[in-house]
């Protein structure tokens, strides 16, 4: 009988500890049910049955107020948000190797305020300064001039597992003085494109339309390359490009290209 007893107080209390694990597990899923139906200031009817759309994308981009009393919380995971402050709408972005918080338009100073917070405009690499790159961007101008008349283009990706940066050669497809495609490379889970490069050969580095409809959209830092030729000038032109933006990077061209002496 004791025996008995003591496999059935084992049992109970087995039972008792699957049916406490098991409630504890509906409270988590309760409250992730509930988190994601929180609330979002979308300023349509509740029972609108095109909100979950809405909802969708604004949850792959939301608004957020800066707080003007609370620490504000920096975006931690990647992706982009919108910041509603007292001095107007910024946009903060976030990849692996960068942490942007940009201005997209400023309050008049004549209109009405909201009662919200300041941010700071920012540009933080992951790896400190675009100059860790220059390395990288000095093999490409030699693999470039190589590649002279025509154009060349590389990518430098920040690798997350190793917290640095690594030169990826493309696979060019065709290649003119004027113009140059490429098969853009599949990237590991752990790889993010940084810097995309290509060279303008003997002309002068800057940013065609084409180039201006190629970065569209995109989050990287986009570099040309140019005058590479003997007894050319050499030239540089770099740009952060944000989601269809684009901010200017100041590089001095001598830190990346060799100038040439006439043989």
């Amino acid at each position: 009988m004791d025996k008995l007893l003591a496999a059935f107080q084992t049992a109970s209390q087995d039972g008792l500890q699957s049916i406490a694990n098991a409630l504890s597990e509906f409270s988590k899923g309760v409250a992730e049910e509930l988190k994601r139906a929180a609330p979002r200031a979308i300023a349509a009817a509740d029972d609108d049955e095109s909100l979950p759309l809405d909802v969708a994308l604004f949850d792959s981009a939301p608004t957020v107020a800066v707080p003007k009393h609370a620490k504000f919380q920096p975006l931690a995971d990647v992706g982009h948000r919108f910041l509603m402050t007292a001095q107007g709408v910024f946009v903060e972005v976030r990849r692996p190797w960068l942490h942007v918080i940009h201005q997209l338009t400023k309050l008049n100073d004549a209109g009405p305020r909201p009662p919200y917070g300041d941010i700071e405009p920012k540009i933080e690499l992951t790896f400190g300064r675009l100059s860790a790159a220059v390395p990288f961007l000095q093999a490409f101008a030699e693999e470039a001039r190589a590649a002279l008349p025509n154009e060349h283009a590389a990518w430098i990706v920040w690798d997350q597992n190793n917290q640095k940066l690594a030169y990826k050669a493309l696979h060019v497809s065709n290649s003119t003085p004027g113009s140059i495609t490429f098969d853009r490379p599949a990237l590991a889970p752990h790889e993010s494109l940084a810097i995309d490069v290509h060279s303008h050969g003997d002309g002068a580095a800057y940013f065609s339309a084409q180039d201006d409809a190629d970065d569209a959209g995109e989050v990287k830092i986009s570099g040309v390359l140019g005058g590479l030729g003997e007894g050319g000038t050499p030239s540089v032109a770099f740009r952060l490009c944000l989601l269809g933006m684009f901010v200017p990077l100041k590089v001095p061209a001598d830190a990346v290209c060799k100038v040439l002496e006439p043989a």
